[in-house]
C-alpha cells in the first residue's frame, strides 16, 4: 500500500520512483485534477492498493500514512516554492481587480519603499523582517512580470526575466561553465566579471548605465566609482562631489545632483575628446585622461 505524492505546483509531473508503481487501478484523491488522470490513463478504483494525491495534508493521505503506508513524492528543490508565489500573482492578476489597473510606472513608488524597507532591515540585522521585505520585493519583480506579459508590444514574462538573469550570470562568471570545482580567486573573479559586463554592453562611456534618477549622494557615490574605475586621477573629482553640505540658501539634493550632473558632462566631453583621436575611452590612462580634461 503506497501514497504518491505529485508535484504541487506541477501535478503532471510524477517522482520517478512513483514510475513503477502507476500501473493496473489507482485511487485518485479529490485534489488531481482531471486533466492529470486522464494523461496517467489508469482507472480509479477506491481503495486501490495505490493513492495517488497532491495535498501531503488531505484526508485521505493523512488516512493512509496514519495505517503506515509508504509515501513517494518528488524530493524538494531550492526554489520550487517561488513557483507558489508565481501562481499566486496569476491568480490575483485574473480575478481582474487593482492588480490589472497597474502599469510599470505606477508601481514604482512602491518598488522604491519596499526597496528602503528592505535596506532597513538590513541595516537592523532583522532576520524575520529581511525575510519578510525580501518577499515584498519578489511582489514587485512578479507584478512587473505580469503586467509585461499583458504587453501588446513586446510581451515577456516572468520566465524570460529568469532566464536572462541565467544567461547573464553564465556570461559574467565563466567558472559557471568552463567545469571549474572548487574555491576561485575573488580577485580574479571580479576581474572576469568586468570583462565581460564590458563585452556585453560595448558601452561608448563609462558614465553609461548609471542610474541618474537616483538619490544625488547615491548617484554622486556611483559616478565617483565608475570615474575612478576608468582611471580618471582622484584630483579631477571636484570639491562639491567629496564634501555634501547642509543648509544654506540652496537646496541640499538639488546642488548636489547638478554638481554630479556637470562632472558627468565634462567626463563624456573628455572621452569624446579621446575618441576623435583614435582612443578607446575604456584604455585611458591617467596621462591620456589629463590630456583631454
Amino acid at each position: 500500500m503506497t501514497v504518491v505524492l505529485l508535484y504541487p505546483h506541477g501535478p503532471a509531473r510524477v517522482p520517478a520512483a512513483a514510475v513503477r508503481l502507476l500501473r493496473g487501478q489507482v485511487e485518485y484523491a479529490s485534489d488531481v485534477p482531471v486533466a492529470v488522470r486522464e494523461e496517467l490513463g489508469l482507472p480509479h478504483a477506491p481503495g486501490a492498493a495505490v493513492l495517488v494525491a497532491v495535498d501531503p495534508e488531505g484526508v485521505q493521505v493523512r488516512h493512509r500514512v496514519s495505517a503506515g503506508e509508504e509515501v513517494v513524492a518528488a524530493t524538494p528543490v531550492p526554489g520550487q516554492r517561488l513557483l507558489a508565489a508565481v501562481e499566486v500573482m496569476d491568480r490575483l492578476w485574473q480575478f481582474g481587480g487593482w492588480e490589472v489597473t497597474q502599469t510599470h510606472d505606477s508601481l514604482r513608488r512602491y518598488l522604491l519603499e519596499e526597496t528602503y524597507e528592505l535596506l532597513d532591515a538590513i541595516e537592523e540585522g532583522d532576520p524575520e523582517g529581511l525575510r519578510e521585505e525580501l518577499g515584498d520585493l519578489l511582489l514587485q519583480v512578479l507584478f512587473h512580470s505580469r503586467i509585461a506579459q499583458e504587453s501588446a508590444t513586446d510581451p515577456f514574462t516572468v520566465d524570460d526575466v529568469a532566464q536572462t538573469l541565467v544567461a547573464k550570470l553564465a556570461l559574467r562568471s565563466p567558472h559557471l561553465t568552463n567545469g571549474h570545482t572548487g574555491p576561485i580567486d575573488v580577485a580574479e573573479q571580479e576581474a572576469a566579471w568586468e570583462v565581460a559586463k564590458a563585452t556585453e554592453k560595448s558601452r561608448a562611456s563609462c558614465m553609461d548605465g548609471i542610474a541618474m534618477a537616483q538619490p544625488a549622494l547615491a548617484l554622486a557615490e556611483k559616478v565617483i566609482e565608475r570615474a575612478s574605475r576608468a582611471g580618471l586621477p582622484a584630483e579631477f573629482v571636484p570639491e562639491e562631489l567629496r564634501v555634501v553640505r547642509i543648509g544654506g540658501p540652496d537646496n541640499s539634493e538639488d546642488a548636489l545632483r547638478k554638481a554630479v550632473l556637470t562632472f558627468v558632462a565634462r567626463i563624456r566631453a573628455a572621452e569624446a575628446g579621446a575618441r576623435e583621436a583614435g582612443v578607446e575611452p575604456g584604455r585611458l590612462t591617467a596621462q591620456a585622461w589629463t590630456r583631454w580634461w
